[in-house]
């Protein structure tokens, strides 16, 4: 509940603070504006970040003790949101804002004891603290650095970070890191308060600010939690908990050099950038991205307590993979069979005849999916019986009258049917023998793989997912490794993992309806009339 609650408190504060802080943005010249390395066209408030900051101080201070690293930590913070709201606002030199990086470092190092004691390749022993304190500041300072140069898209670093933040978040969990675990969350809190205004397109950006706090949280709690709560894991995770911010920041500043550049020179070399120029749109690089840091941190899950050069070989050979297939593919743009290959995919993509019928199979395969499902069910509880009937009843009056009762969403009375039918189907035997688990996950697939292609042919915007989508089908993988330590039952993943495909899938149908009456409404009718009459024979 604790944790919930600093969730709950950092993202409420969050997006309380982000609309007033869009309006003063301008008289505070915290405005970015745009030019030929930007993605946006108007100028828009960059502020979001010191939103951000208080709302994830304010839970850490509520409930974390007020021990030596929480209050470097927090002082650290201050430090950033001073230096950050000072470059937003100024456009600093990057001199100055190095010394901000290093000043939060030293305080963090020094009074936080928060400190890389132990390196790879020598042993548990701790080394000497002249080597570990300069390089835990250049770490510190480097992954702060390298999620700022990562904020190029909207909503990247802050999904990015999200994904760190929950793998550091279920590692100190394991290891019973309370203090990392609540830091994580609050975090977390206000990074979806944040996303709530910067999915593409953006309404607000983080700026410095935000992407300094998130860049230096991740590298601190990456170091505590290996450093400190768990000692047994090894100490070349960090690597892969920062992820892809690392990866791409060493390799566009590894080429300025080689170019005879200053490696802070600006350009469009980031791997974002180099997406986009591949013909991606903007939801796509991001969600590629967020799928190779996502590779990462499933690999530091499972390499976590390997030995140094295991993890070292596996690091660099999936950093090379995904540098080299992105290399492969601007290589491949200049090839013939390569362009009418992207051809083909970009006329299946404009064929509305294909789309169509592929949103016709969504929309009469997900009613067919759960009417096969309640026509098996053996027992249905006498609550959700009950509910049915109800859902059932406001269904039918919403579509009799769908224009008087407007008001009244269908998804409302849609994603609870779907729910129940879920649920039920996954404590039946027997709809267990008649649609065992490995039929049901291929039918979910082939469902997801028609949503996919009916997502990407849309042109007229009435239904695009946003990464962020992408994050919440992520995070709800993640049960999974939560189920694999005991944290969750067997049943649960399944169960979530459905509800997740499900609810999208109707919200897709939905957004799609022409006619109140088509094969989705009328399945949902069917559905909900099969699980309301279990009713009858418990009377």
């Amino acid at each position: 509940m604790l944790l919930f609650s600093a969730f709950l408190v950092s993202l409420v504060v969050t997006m309380a603070l982000i609309p007033a802080l869009m309006r003063v943005a301008d008289r505070l010249s915290v405005m970015d504006t745009p030019n030929e390395r930007k993605m946006h066209a108007g100028a828009i408030p960059r502020i979001g970040g010191m939103a951000m900051v208080i709302g994830a101080c304010l839970p850490i201070l509520l409930w974390l003790p007020y021990t030596n690293t929480v209050m470097a930590f927090l002082l650290s913070l201050l430090i950033l949101l001073v230096f950050g709201a000072w470059d937003d606002s100024k456009e600093l030199n990057y001199r100055i804002k190095f010394l901000g990086q290093f000043l939060a470092a030293l305080v963090i190092v020094f009074w936080g004891d928060v400190n890389l004691a132990v390196f790879p390749f020598t042993g548990m022993d701790p080394v000497s603290s002249y080597l570990s304190v300069p390089v835990t500041i250049i770490f510190i300072v480097g992954v702060t650095n390298a999620v700022n140069l990562s904020d190029g898209l909207d909503g990247l670093a802050a999904g990015v970070a999200l994904l760190s933040l929950a793998a550091i978040a279920i590692l100190a969990k394991l290891a019973n890191g309370g203090v990392i675990v609540l830091a994580s969350f609050a975090v977390a809190g206000t990074i979806f308060g944040f996303l709530r205004y910067n999915t593409y397109p953006a309404r607000i950006f983080m700026g410095d600010t935000g992407s300094q706090f998130l860049g230096f949280t991740i590298g601190v709690l990456s170091v505590m939690l290996t450093q400190q709560v768990n000692t047994a894991l090894n100490p070349l995770l960090p690597l892969f908990l920062v992820g892809l911010p690392i990866v791409d920041t060493l390799f566009v500043m590894v080429k300025r050099i080689s170019e005879g550049r200053s490696p802070f020179s600006a350009d469009r070399t980031h791997m974002h950038h180099r997406l986009l120029s591949l013909g991606m749109a903007h939801y796509e690089a991001v969600s590629v991205i967020y799928v190779s840091q996502l590779a990462l941190l499933l690999a530091a899950f499972v390499l976590r307590y390997q030995a140094d050069i295991v993890v070292l070989l596996v690091y660099l050979g999936l950093t090379a993979f995904i540098l080299g297939g992105l290399l492969l593919l601007q290589h491949r743009q200049t090839n013939v069979g390569w362009k009418r290959l992207t051809w083909h995919v970009a006329r299946l993509d404009s064929s509305n005849k294909v789309r169509i019928y592929a949103l016709g199979l969504i929309s009469c395969g997900v009613p067919l999916y759960l009417l096969i499902g309640a026509f098996v069910l053996t027992d249905v509880p006498t609550d959700i019986a009950l509910g049915s009937l109800i859902l059932l009843f406001i269904l039918l009056l919403r579509l009799v009258w769908s224009q008087q009762l407007r008001m009244v969403p269908l998804r409302l009375l849609v994603f609870p049917g779907i729910a129940f039918v879920l649920y039920l189907m996954q404590r039946d035997m027997a709809v267990a023998e008649l649609l065992p688990s490995v039929v049901k996950s291929g039918l979910l697939f082939v469902l997801l793989v028609l949503m996919l292609f009916v997502i990407r042919s849309t042109k007229d915007q009435v239904f695009q997912t946003t990464p962020t989508d992408l994050l919440v089908v992520a995070l709800a993988g993640g049960v999974g490794i939560l189920h694999e330590q005991g944290m969750v039952q067997a049943t649960f993943i399944p169960l979530v993992l459905g509800i997740v495909v499900l609810f999208y899938a109707a919200e897709l149908i939905m957004r799609n309806m022409r006619k109140a009456w088509n094969c989705f409404t009328l399945g949902m009718i069917a559905v909900l009339a099969l699980l309301s009459s279990s009713l009858i024979y418990k009377i």
